[in-house]
């Protein structure tokens, strides 16, 4: 009898640790991005990284270059390969479609290769049920200026009156135009060859097809949330009236279901931590202060909404509640507005060093949260491209950089707020010292060198040479070293509580626009 009983026990004790076992293993977060910039890709899954989870992305030459497409066709294989050792996939549409998002604005991809393509997400579903499936999807930019960096090579003569022609004829439908302005939009049609103006439109109308496909995905289960990107863009342009027109559409789905934000490059990063909220069962309630004057209703530099409702998309997007007592939120999310509503360029002359009373009422704002111990994340949008130099020289004064939770200043509004708001949710899953590694670099890249570093090469460095900003060619090199030297000066001067010793700058795209650094701390 004592050995009947002992062996049922063992049975018991055998299947009871498999069970554990199988219910503790721990499944992936995959992720293909919008390319391989460290925005989309490097700063995405070293955040993911420092709070303990484990992401799967995709061979780095799969990944879209510049206005190389990536390798569509073995992205999807590798994601089929993939996708059932994941509980939570996370893909950009972009890349999956047209293979990047700098590709989807200059492809000739037929629109039966496009429906094909979005038919193969039902496949991920097939192969693994379970799974909770992320879709981040961009509405065509409506780019103000005349060059061809990321748009077709006609861009560069005619870039400019396209915008103006397309912002004309959504005003024309919308509002009505001056006679003035009919004038306008007669004379720029005739300007822009016929077959130039049909290319772009035939474009914009198969990227809306996509967009339309995957409102569709959602509306029949197989995507779990799809974020809508509104790239680039302002209030009359025709990213503007697809979007009012895809809202539409999309009219009847629940916001845990859907989302569009003003911005893009952000929205990876802001999915992971969708991710991670919802694995472990977490909706965090952020409380939202803005600085003085103008503040929520500002309208940012390359967006067509006011800040406020950009901050509520965000937060739907990245799982998280609005909270309304600071006192009990899990996070402040401070923004940065400019007092007057305009957002300028931050290496525009308006950003040099001011003592002023609303930077000094916002910074005692931001200390006294600090203070309480409540966890603030500080999303900068006072200016486009770079951090708010009199804002962050009052911040050092009072010593509160390193207490932050997270900060970002970099490129659009959109791209900031999510930037501080997905890393300051993140931060509660990290240790110190990783939660310090993650600030420091978005402290000196953002308001380090996107604010000030860059404008002094482009100035100093790339004029003398005669070398172009956007294809720093052989002169690399040479502008990697300025950059590295530059910038630990900067960290010496302004960012002495990181003990940042060595910093590795590399520039992916072979221009100043973006880079991507790698720190060396000290206290490593």
């Amino acid at each position: 009898m004592n050995r009947l009983i002992f062996f049922v026990l063992t049975i018991i004790l055998l299947f009871t640790g498999c069970a554990v076992d199988a219910k503790e293993q721990k499944k992936y977060i995959l992720y293909v991005p919008l390319d391989e910039r460290p925005v989309n890709l490097n700063y995405a899954v070293e955040t993911m990284k420092a709070a303990g989870e484990d992401v799967l992305v995709p061979p780095v030459e799969y990944l879209p270059g510049k206005k190389e497409p990536g390798n569509v066709e073995k992205l999807w294989q590798w994601v089929f390969e993939n996708c059932r050792q994941a509980d939570y996939i996370i893909l950009s549409a972009d890349t999956m479609m047209y293979g990047g998002l700098t590709p989807s604005r200059v492809h000739n991809i037929d629109k039966t290769v496009l429906k094909e393509r979005a038919a193969q997400l039902d496949r991920v579903k097939e192969l693994n049920p379970g799974v909770k499936l992320f879709v981040f999807d961009t509405i065509m930019r409506s780019h103000r200026q005349s060059s061809s960096t990321a748009e077709p090579d006609y861009y560069s003569t005619y870039g400019s009156d396209i915008f103006k022609i397309t912002s004309l004829m959504y005003k024309k439908e919308v509002k009505g135009l001056t006679e003035q302005e009919e004038q306008q939009l007669k004379s720029l049609t005739a300007a822009v060859p016929r077959e130039i103006m049909n290319d772009y439109l035939r474009r914009r109308e198969k990227n809306y097809l996509v967009n339309r496909l995957m409102i569709d995905k959602t509306y029949i289960g197989v995507i779990d949330h799809l974020v809508l990107c509104r790239d680039d863009t302002s209030s009359y342009s025709q990213s503007s009236r697809e979007y009012r027109l895809l809202a539409e559409k999309a009219a009847e789905l629940p916001r845990s279901k859907f989302t569009s934000t003003a911005g893009a490059d952000e929205v990876g990063l802001l999915l992971l931590a969708r991710a991670v909220n919802e694995r472990y069962g977490k909706l965090p309630a952020v409380y939202v202060r803005y600085n003085e004057g103008v503040g929520g209703v500002t309208v940012p530099r390359y967006e067509d909404c006011q800040v406020w409702k950009n901050v509520r998309d965000h937060l739907n997007a990245a799982g998280c509640l609005p909270a309304y007592d600071p006192g009990k939120a899990d996070l402040i999310l401070a923004v940065n507005t400019p007092v007057d509503g305009i957002t300028r360029e931050a290496g525009s002359p308006q950003n040099a060093v001011q003592n002023t009373a609303p930077v000094n009422s916002f910074v005692s704002i931001i200390k006294h949260d600090i203070n309480q111990g409540r966890k603030v994340a500080l999303a900068d949008v006072a200016f486009a491209n770079g951090g708010d130099n009199s804002l962050m020289a009052a911040l050092n004064k009072n010593g509160l950089l390193h207490r932050l939770s997270s900060y970002a200043g970099w490129n659009t509004a959109g791209n900031s707020i999510g930037c501080a708001l997905s890393q300051g949710i993140l931060s509660a899953y990290m240790d110190k010292e990783d939660a310090l590694d993650i600030l420091a670099v978005r402290l000196l890249e953002d308001w380090g060198y996107q604010a000030n570093v860059r404008g002094e090469i482009q100035r100093r460095i790339l004029k003398p040479l005669q070398l172009s900003r956007s294809n720093l060619g052989t002169g690399e090199g040479r502008v990697k070293a300025e950059t590295e030297k530059r910038l630990v000066n900067f960290a010496g001067e302004n960012l002495k509580q990181f003990n940042i010793q060595d910093i590795d700058a590399s520039f992916p795209w072979n221009r100043t626009f973006e880079v991507y650094l790698k720190l060396n701390r000290a206290d490593n």
